[in-house]
């Protein structure tokens, strides 16, 4: 591991002694607590929140979804697999599939550091799939379909020789589909037993946002992206003007939402879940100056209200 630490700093031209060995675990840590650290960084639970999020505002269309079922099993079940399972599996096949791009970007990341082997990543995806799957089914046969179609989009996403996310807009309308449409059904499945045409409707108002906010995360790897030959909105349109496309599909997809609401004369839902775009656009303020710099900021920042206008408008289409 050292040799190719070394290998990734001279080709980066940096102090071989100055790359770090992970964000996370100090050097002084026993090899197992190195490992699990690598398998966290790996599976990234932070991008876990969206999904998990998009699936309970599935389960809050439901009318049958109630303060008592918080303690519902098929809350907490699909909890996990939404989260660190199928979430999990597809961020480390990413992460698998991208390791000649993280080498440039990000070379102290578990796989092109060589703390997680290929062999041992393939067999933790592949055993990260079973039991995704396995959930699924315990949860509604049904849901086990959407589980696929978000592990094969995975595949797509990340893999040669299609790898969508090369393609501009195609890949993060995937990766949208994957984190918002497919758990948001898998909620109603699991609570309601069907999935209604009106809360889909708003779910993919909410894909459409969900494709412009991920596009907040293309400005932190420009330089890996374009030796890459992947076509990013800010590889393609420029930092700036890449900026303000992302910006102005995120709003309109959230403005979609309120609209649709208005049509179904939830006004004061509407109203709501509107009002919760005022405080982003605060923030894409300073975001819009600075794209590189404050993209990790401005999602930290503005993520909370995307989220708590797509659990209004589930609560408004209750049924």
């Amino acid at each position: 591991m050292e040799g190719l630490r070394k290998r990734l700093a001279v080709k980066e031209g940096i102090a071989p002694s100055s790359l770090p060995l992970s964000r996370a675990t100090p050097r002084t840590a026993s090899p197992a607590r190195h490992k699990v650290s690598a398998w966290v960084e790996l599976l990234k639970p932070v991008t876990w929140i969206p999904v998990m999020c998009a699936y309970v505002a599935g389960a809050l269309c439901s009318a049958a979804f109630t303060v008592a079922s918080l303690a519902d099993w098929r809350l907490w079940l699909g909890l996990l697999m939404s989260g660190p399972l199928i979430s999990g599996t597809c961020q480390a096949m990413n992460d698998y599939f991208d390791r000649d791009v993280d080498a440039i970007n990000e070379p102290y990341r578990p796989i092109p550091s060589g703390r997680i082997g290929l062999r041992e990543a393939t067999l933790g995806i592949s055993l990260l799939c079973a039991l995704t799957l396995l959930t699924a089914y315990l949860i509604h046969p049904w849901i086990v379909a959407l589980a696929i179609i978000g592990i094969v989009n995975a595949h797509l996403y990340s893999a040669k020789p299609i790898k969508l996310k090369r393609i501009v807009w195609v890949g993060n309308a995937t990766v949208a589909a994957s984190y918002i449409l497919l758990p948001w059904m898998s909620g109603e499945l699991a609570f309601k037993g069907h999935i209604s045409w009106t809360a889909t409707a708003v779910a993919v108002c909410y894909v459409i946002a969900s494709i412009g906010s991920m596009t907040t995360n293309d400005f932190k790897s420009l330089e890996g992206d374009a030796r890459m030959g992947i076509h990013t909105l800010p590889q393609v349109f420029g930092v700036a003007r890449g900026a303000w496309l992302g910006i102005f599909v995120l709003d309109a997809g959230q403005l979609a939402a309120a609209g649709l609401l208005a049509l179904l004369g939830e006004w004061l839902w509407a109203a709501l879940v509107g009002a919760t775009v005022l405080p982003q656009m605060w923030f894409q303020r300073t975001f819009l100056a600075d794209p590189i710099h404050k993209a990790i900021w401005y999602n930290a920042h503005a993520q909370g209200f995307l989220v708590l206008g797509m659990f209004l408008a589930a609560w408004a289409v209750r049924a």
